[in-house]
């Protein structure tokens, strides 16, 4: 695992960067115990802001806390699957929908703007890069809301499905299926058809879960 510290940032802050990228990515997977003093160690400091850290991903929901044994990375299982989508239906295509009130020929070329990147990063094989821009296509359209708390519960969701999306995307022909699924939620937004929106928002997800239960690291969490 390569830890490294950006200097722009607080130590904490900092620490609390390097772990949860780690994890986001797929560097240190779900289920992995965090030993605080391998942390600390790996990065130069002392245990008390790695354990501070460690403290506001558990509030997060990214990791948990098990009593005489430490830190670990939740675990990803059918029921946590079934739990994170149950909401997912719900809020992804509320937001998809209340982000039309704020359509413009603007938001639309930006729209376009991070679909040709996402394409751009799958011709390169810049697979994380690819990743960042899914999650920044997403929060778009929680961000057109303009709904505070809608915002805020989608900023943990959301670190919750870069997660999952470090297994899904690797699945066979994941990628390829993935962009097009973006792209038809684009197209739905701009033509600013409400049924054809939440048809494709529900199908991404829908996809999205399938190919989550078919890799290999769910099956062994069974």
């Amino acid at each position: 695992m390569n830890l490294t510290l950006k200097n722009h940032l607080s130590l904490s802050d900092r620490i609390l960067t390097i772990i949860e990228r780690a994890i986001l990515t797929g560097s240190i997977k779900p289920g992995e115990r965090l030993i605080e003093t391998e942390l600390a160690k790996n990065l130069g400091i002392s245990k008390s802001p790695v354990r501070e850290a460690l403290k506001r991903l558990e509030g997060e929901g990214i990791v948990q806390l098990v009593p005489r044994k430490g830190y670990f990375v939740r675990d990803i299982d059918r029921k946590s699957i079934k739990d994170f989508f149950d909401i997912m239906f719900i809020l992804e295509p509320t937001s998809a929908l209340l982000s039309l009130k704020r359509k413009s020929e603007a938001v639309c070329s930006e729209i376009d703007e991070i679909l040709d990147n996402m394409d751009r990063c799958l011709r390169k094989k810049d697979y994380e890069s690819y990743r960042v821009l899914n999650d920044q296509f997403h929060g778009l359209f929680y961000d057109l809301t303009d709904n505070e708390w809608l915002i805020k519960i989608s900023q943990m969701l959301r670190k919750q499905a870069n997660i999952l999306r470090s297994l899904s995307l690797y699945t066979k022909d994941r990628f390829s299926s993935s962009i097009k699924e973006h792209q038809a939620i684009a197209d739905a937004y701009k033509k600013g058809d409400k049924k054809l929106l939440e048809k494709a928002v529900k199908n991404h997800l829908a996809m999205f879960k399938d190919n989550i239960l078919q890799s290999d690291f769910v099956e062994e969490n069974l």
